[in-house]
């Protein structure tokens, strides 16, 4: 279950950076999720976290959890970006937030605490091969914000693809 609150963070902090890039004054609303938000002067955004495993996920967000020990393959967050991204670019339920909005923005946010230079450059990798498999047209544009250690959040275009 998503933290609400946690998201709102995440997608003020986008609205704020998407206002500073795009010139223009972006503000965000909770939305019917979906959409998760309502973004003013357009659009809709859709926020989904990238973890580095479910139990990750448990762990950062869950009081219970105590623990969480890492293993895995190094490009684990690079394949859940690819996974999560083909998956919101064909969920059907996103159809009628695209009817009454138009085409929203995808943010997915990378909450890997390992996350460093070497999981960016698999990232990029992964997505210059990327193909969706049921692109249902739905967003105009995804993004993937990022924090490498001692840098500023980043965030990247990753949907549609830069030819």
């Amino acid at each position: 279950m998503p933290n609400l609150t946690s998201e709102a963070r995440i997608a003020e902090r986008f609205a704020t950076w998407l206002s500073q890039v795009t010139g223009r004054q972006y503000t965000v609303s909770l939305g019917g999720d979906p959409p998760d938000f309502l973004m003013e002067p357009e659009g809709w955004l859709e926020v989904s976290d990238i973890y580095l495993r479910d139990e990750h996920a448990k762990f950062l967000n869950s009081p219970a959890e105590r623990t969480f020990g890492f293993s895995g393959p190094l490009d684990e967050t690079a394949l859940r970006l690819i996974r999560k991204l083909d998956e919101k670019l064909g969920k059907q339920s996103y159809e009628p937030a695209y009817t009454q909005l138009g085409k929203g923005t995808l943010l997915l946010t990378r909450q890997d605490t390992f996350f460093d230079a070497v999981n960016l450059a698999q990232v990029r990798q992964a997505l210059a091969s990327f193909r969706p498999t049921n692109d249902r047209g739905f967003f105009k544009t995804a993004y993937f914000e990022y924090q490498l250690p001692g840098e500023d959040r980043a965030y990247d275009v990753v949907y549609p693809r830069k030819a």
